[in-house]
């Protein structure tokens, strides 16, 4: 069986984009055409890779199901028409037009894979690189696709961007994770308490935001106002953590006032108008 045609592909990956993307689905469609097409093809692809390490069974059957996305993600990029899924052609169109490396996509599927087996951590180190490989290779496929100047120096700005919305998430979803059999805050940290661990990564991610401040400035236009609009929204939740800590260890999960994502989605539509 052959490939759906590459504008029909593009429109399946558009629908699971407006289906399952939520917020960064408003974020995405900032982004003038052909990129933003471009980018509802590569969460498709990372959305099905996040979907197998979730839903595929369990354990064993999971890694299977990540190592087969995998040997289909080669066997597409080869010119292979036969792997199964109508998202294909539109992510193949996208890699190859843009020239997302394809290691970015092998480090999202490891990183999948370690959530099937990895339930610890024991210091940053550890953590950084779990970080690197399901949020910092999400950036860096997106700056591909935006355009960017600054060569290796702003790749590891949009590296250090993924690690500050990972921590984000893993700060957010603490009490959640815990209950799932997962503890992401390093064991070092938790050694000083669980609360003093929670205070110590709120202040390593906002660095991280910092440091990657000059990210914005070094993405082409195209893809402002959807970088301003998600950071906006990662840093805004950290910053609730940041006043009030112990409502996460309590099971609360942090989010927006309906109002502040107005007024996010505001300017960054006005962002996109002019252009950024």
């Amino acid at each position: 069986m052959s490939w759906i045609d590459v504008e029909q592909s593009y429109a399946h990956c558009h629908a699971i984009t407006r289906d399952r993307a939520k917020n960064f689905y408003y974020g995405m469609k900032l982004t003038p055409e052909p990129k933003r097409s471009s980018m509802y093809a590569i969460y498709a692809w990372m959305r099905q890779a996040d979907d197998l390490a979730d839903e595929a069974g369990e354990g064993d059957a999971r890694v299977a199901a990540l190592n087969k996305l995998r040997a289909d993600t080669d066997a597409a990029l080869e010119g292979d028409t036969t792997v199964i899924g109508d998202g294909w052609p539109a992510f193949v169109d996208t890699v190859d037009r843009y020239g997302v490396p394809r290691q970015y996509l092998y480090d999202m599927i490891d990183g999948q894979l370690l959530d099937q087996h990895k339930t610890t951590y024991a210091d940053f180190d550890e953590l950084y690189d779990y970080c690197y490989k399901v949020a910092s290779v999400v950036g860096l496929c997106c700056i591909q696709i935006w355009g960017y100047g600054g060569g290796d120096e702003t790749r590891k700005l949009s590296e250090w961007r993924g690690i500050a919305f990972q921590l984000t998430n893993i700060l957010r979803d603490v009490a959640e994770d815990r209950q799932r059999g997962r503890v992401y805050l390093p064991a070092d940290a938790l050694g000083h308490g669980e609360m003093a661990a929670v205070q110590q990564y709120v202040n390593v991610a906002a660095d991280y935001y910092r440091k990657s401040a000059p990210l914005d400035e070094r993405v082409h236009g195209d893809g402002r106002a959807c970088l301003w609009a998600m950071t906006s929204i990662y840093r805004g939740l950290l910053d609730k953590i940041a006043r009030k800590p112990c409502a996460v260890l309590n099971g609360h999960r942090v989010s927006l006032s309906k109002l502040r994502k107005v007024m996010i989605g505001v300017r960054a539509k006005r962002m996109a108008g002019a252009g950024a």
